[in-house]
């Protein structure tokens, strides 16, 4: 009676670790289908596909292998699932190209989400330009950086025009700033649009920030942007998307802009600090300047990667 009992208890177990295995199998297979043929084309299943990036998918998928390790079948089609989706993740978002390609008259961009730490950050801006003396420099979240940061950027670095922009934005140039527009959408996104010279050169910048809600469609705000850059033919756009570089938003800017996600070195991700999940920081260009490089570097003072990007 006892050994009955024992196995009795057993199989209720058994039955309940199935039981709760199941439901996050198929949380599992719903992420899946919603992250690669639903993709964010409906609201709010949108707000789904940012939770199923491909990193969290892999580590969903080997979680769930080691649940149904016993069930052989499942077992093994779940590990054939977290390799191919390894394989994707490598092949989609990673890049191997060294930093040492030839950047011989090349110019740079400076881009970053500099965080919280307002002076520490500054600090290492004032470092960054001395080592790499980027052409143009876009800032958002930049509320904290002050006139006297600003003047003390100006002294140090003569041959630049920096100033403060709407939405809590600066912008730094290599040359002179000649006009600025600002836009904004109020709990949204909000942009500038700069013109500038730099070595007798007419040049326009378009630096973007929407905000991270949760509960809300990017599509309004990247249309906008969008439509704002080809009408006006911008030479740069960047900023701080809160949208990963595969959603279906920004399918025109693939049609019609260059992107340097294709020339990042390493883990192409720029969120959040120390783990390789979305890229949402970018930057792009029109068809007439060719990327031809963008190195990531990640200091504690901000969850965001500061890019620096390469160009002809």
């Amino acid at each position: 009676m006892k050994y009955n009992h024992l196995e009795t208890v057993k199989k209720l177990n058994t039955s309940f670790s199935s039981l709760l295995r199941i439901p996050f199998l198929v949380m599992f297979g719903i992420s899946m289908l919603i992250h690669f043929v639903i993709k964010d084309h409906i609201y709010p299943i949108s707000i789904l596909y940012y939770a199923s990036a491909p990193l969290l998918l892999i580590v969903g998928g080997l979680i769930l292998s080691i649940l149904f390790f016993e069930k052989k079948k499942v077992f093994y089609l779940l590990i054939f699932t977290s390799l191919c989706l390894i394989c994707y993740w490598i092949t989609n978002y990673y890049n191997s190209l060294s930093t040492s390609v030839s950047t011989n008259f090349s110019k740079t961009i400076l881009f970053w989400n500099i965080g919280r730490s307002k002076e520490v950050s500054f600090r290492i801006l004032l470092k960054e330009v001395q080592d790499k003396s980027p052409n143009i420099i876009g800032m958002v979240e930049a509320k904290g950086i002050t006139d006297e940061n600003i003047k003390e950027f100006k002294d140090k670095f003569p041959n630049y025009d920096m100033q403060k922009l709407g939405g809590d934005m600066v912008v730094a140039v290599k040359g002179r700033i000649d006009t600025i527009s600002h836009f904004s959408k109020t709990a949204s996104f909000k942009f500038n649009e700069i013109h500038f010279t730099s070595n007798n050169e007419k040049r326009s910048v378009l630096i973007a920030d929407i905000n991270a809600i949760p509960f809300g469609t990017r599509s309004t705000a990247l249309d906008s942007i969008y439509k704002f850059a080809i009408k006006n033919n911008s030479s740069f756009i960047m900023g701080d998307f809160n949208t990963p570089y595969e959603s279906v938003y920004f399918d025109d800017f693939r049609k019609n802009l260059q992107s340097f996600h294709s020339v990042a070195t390493g883990f192409t991700a720029t969120w959040p600090y120390g783990v390789p999940l979305l890229e949402i920081d970018q930057i792009w260009s029109n068809k007439n300047i060719q990327p031809v490089l963008l190195e990531k570097k990640y200091y504690k003072v901000s969850d965001h990667a500061l890019l620096t990007a390469t160009y002809q």
